[in-house]
């Protein structure tokens, strides 16, 4: 028996229709002749937590830190996985498939991620026969053929896995050391993360560039040019090497005025006007940052919602191809197939458009750029896109139309310019474009208009004319635009033009060369809309309308936080090391351990790290939060009579500080908000009436030392100096 274990659904089902024989589906696995093909829903296996091997990091102290394990172990995900079988009955089933196997054939992604996710099963169950490996990069019928006989020893990838591996426990790592080290050390939880915590960083620079702006005055100066009998509005346009400009613009109105009243009414004769032909093609098919970014801007659907709608249209319904990816490219074998899955989206939408032509390639179909993904567009699958919600036609309607646009030519246009210099540098300009002939735009009614002026009937040549009505517009700077959701997402695929630091930007170029949607990026096109989303969710980004704000404790958490740990330069940094595992040079453990030695280095210095402002720490309701629960690390909360455990009933969690003890030792005082955070921080606090068994009051250093064993309220000790 060969087993075949596939990355995902729809991949485990572009494996069977390669292979020869009759189809039989049974236990959520496909068998067909000596091949039974199953397959995972993204990583069936997760890193073990803390606890999983002591029950002693359940409770975050900074004196456990840093946690580190030499060999991160992993565990069944207790997610419920896709359709009717769970992560854990895969892996199990998996398990007993494998003891009947001869031969497997690894058929992951094309990519690190791909690879991991197969091996880790396979290392899980201990598995020593041979493994193939198939290259999945084409799942069109022509290529999966031809893969699966062109198969490689899955020796030769497995760095490729380790290298995921090493990114995944790194990340691990600073999540769980940082996120501990911080919330501890300010009484609220403070997450920190090697893409989250840089995502956080663009929206508070942007945010303090938006609010640290000072506007800026300059001078647009237009005139009309008199030529052949017609009047054509132009534009001065100033010397780039003057040296009174200001970001390229005339900020001084005596200057403004001076140019209008030296040219008005001049008689120029070298107005040289320029005609070409410019051939605009189709937009490219969407990768799922760019359906996003249109999704939003035409819709109002935030990236994760566009992800969610996505992955219906795909697993529901199968009207799409696979929803994450990060290529806007299609193969060969695509362009063969088109004529079939045109013929089934006009009958899905009903419409044919006018001027389709499927013998027109467009520049989309070019294998040499698909990488582990191609671009989203529609199956030869019949649907009834009536029975579809509002939002998910909609999305499926602008994936079809990105899609049909590739069958039609280009738009023609013709752009007219006019040009005169005026000697020192300056010069006279205007354009005007005409649209010739639509082609795509003709399905694109809310394609973006050209403007179009006298300007374009007049011919080519070298003119005179009269120079007139000069006008100085008074103008202002603005500062760039707060972001959305999607624009942050969209940035997030090229945060490099950000980095100053040459180095830092070209290992981002680099790790993403071939990557024709990516240019420099942190996260995935899988995991970035819900990075953003978590942002919101744990208060360090708000929403205002449709905009991103950072929020008082977003800004300081990106505020305290080493520069080391908040910027890209993690990316950057463990790219460089994941290129020498993949090669073999390095192993693994060689990245854990320079993150671990960083972290440690951290927490040397943790009493270095400015304290995070007490006044933006949020309060749940009316109720402040003064620290962190000794028991399960979660918030205590102040209420009226006592600090409370906010886990209490999540995590059936007891503990609790009463204001007004019912202990006698603190029966004739109080406990504050003050106290109570010194002793949530394991400080002692010196307090006086303290009752003892005798009754006789007395002072003393308290200190909280808490038994979990303690089914309610928490203990204390006491020092005596």
């Amino acid at each position: 028996m060969i087993l075949v274990i596939a990355e995902k659904p729809v991949l485990a089902r572009a494996i069977a229709d390669a292979l020869p024989g009759s189809t039989q589906t049974k236990d959520a696995c496909i068998y067909k002749g000596d091949y039974v093909i199953t397959w995972l829903f993204g990583h069936v296996l997760t890193l073990k937590e803390p606890a999983d091997y002591d029950e002693e990091y359940k409770q975050w102290d900074i004196k456990n830190l840093p946690i580190y394990f030499p060999d991160w172990e992993t565990k069944i995900s207790t997610d419920t996985g896709g359709g009717n079988i769970s992560k854990a009955q895969r892996v199990h089933q998996i398990g007993k498939l494998l003891k009947q196997a001869d031969t497997v054939i690894h058929a992951g992604d094309p990519d690190d991620e791909g690879q991991l996710l197969v091996d880790e099963v396979l290392r899980w169950h201990k598995y020593k026969g041979k493994v193939m490996r198939l290259d999945t990069a084409n799942t069109t019928l022509a290529a999966m053929k031809k893969a699966l006989n062109n198969m490689t020893d899955n020796k030769q990838h497995e760095n490729y896995g380790w290298s995921a591996y090493a990114r995944s426990v790194a990340d691990f790592m600073v999540g769980i050391n940082l996120t501990e080290l911080f919330s501890c050390k300010n009484h609220v939880l403070l997450t920190v993360g090697r893409v989250q915590t840089p995502t956080l960083g663009l929206v508070v620079n942007r945010d303090m560039q938006i609010e640290g702006h000072i506007k800026q005055t300059y001078y647009d100066i237009t005139c009309n040019v008199g030529i052949d009998g017609k009047s054509v509005l132009a534009r001065y346009v100033p010397n780039k090497d003057d040296t009174s400009l200001v970001d390229g613009h005339i900020v001084s109105k005596p200057d403004a005025e001076r140019i209008c009243k030296s040219l008005e009414g001049q008689t120029l004769n070298n107005i040289v006007i320029t005609k070409k032909t410019v051939r605009e093609p189709p937009p490219l098919p969407f990768n799922l940052v760019k359906l996003q970014t249109y999704c939003s801007g035409h819709f109002g659907y935030s990236p994760q919602q566009v992800l969610d709608i996505t992955q219906s249209l795909r697993e529901k319904y199968k009207a799409i191809t696979y929803n994450r990816s990060d290529c806007q490219y299609l193969s060969e074998e695509h362009y063969k197939e088109a004529p079939g899955v045109i013929k089934s989206v006009i009958q899905n939408i009903k419409f044919s458009p006018k001027g389709l032509d499927t013998s027109i390639k467009s520049k989309c179909f070019d294998s040499s750029k698909i990488s582990a993904h191609f671009a989203i567009i529609p199956t030869d699958e019949i649907v009834d896109i009536s029975s579809f919600t509002e939002q998910e036609r909609n999305v499926y309607l602008a994936i079809c139309k990105y899609y049909l646009a590739q069958f039609f030519p280009p738009a023609v246009k013709e752009q007219t310019k006019l040009k005169a210099e005026l000697g020192n540098g300056a010069a006279i300009e205007a354009v005007s474009t005409v649209i010739q002939s639509p082609g795509y735009r003709s399905i694109f009614k809310d394609a973006k208009k050209d403007t179009a002026s006298v300007l374009s009937n007049i011919q080519s040549g070298t003119y005179s004319g009269k120079v007139s009505d000069f006008t100085a517009t008074e103008k202002e700077t603005r500062p760039p635009s707060r972001y959305t959701k999607a624009s942050l997402n969209e940035d997030m695929t090229c945060i490099s033009k950000y980095v100053t630091d040459e180095r830092i930007k070209k290992l981002l170029l680099s790790k993403d060369e071939g990557k024709e949607g990516e240019k420099g990026s942190i996260g995935t096109s899988a995991t970035r809309s819900g990075i953003i989303e978590n942002l919101v969710k744990r208060g360090f980004l708000a929403e205002q309308g449709k905009t991103l704000i950072s929020t008082p404790l977003g800004r300081e958490l990106y505020r305290i936080l080493p520069d080391e740990f908040k910027k890209a330069d993690l990316t950057a940094e463990w790219w460089e090391y994941q290129e020498e595992i993949r090669e073999g040079k390095k192993t693994y453990s060689q990245l854990t351990e320079s993150v671990l030695d960083a972290i440690k280095a951290v927490i040397r210095n943790k009493d270095s790290y400015p304290m995070v402002n007490t006044d933006v720490i949020p309060r749940k309701g009316n109720k402040n939060i003064v620290g962190k629960c000794p028991r399960c690390g979660g918030d205590v909360i102040e209420s009226k009579t006592n600090f409370y455990c906010s886990n209490w009933k999540e995590k059936e969690c007891k503990f609790a500080i009463w204001k007004k003890s019912k202990l006698t030792l603190f029966s004739k005082t109080n406990f504050t908000a003050a106290t109570v955070k010194k002793l949530l921080d394991g400080k002692a606090v010196k307090m006086k009436n303290l009752v003892s068994k005798s009754g006789k009051t007395f002072e003393a250093q308290v200190k909280l030392k808490d038994n979990s064993n303690n089914p309610y309220g928490a203990e204390f000790e006491l020092i005596f100096k």
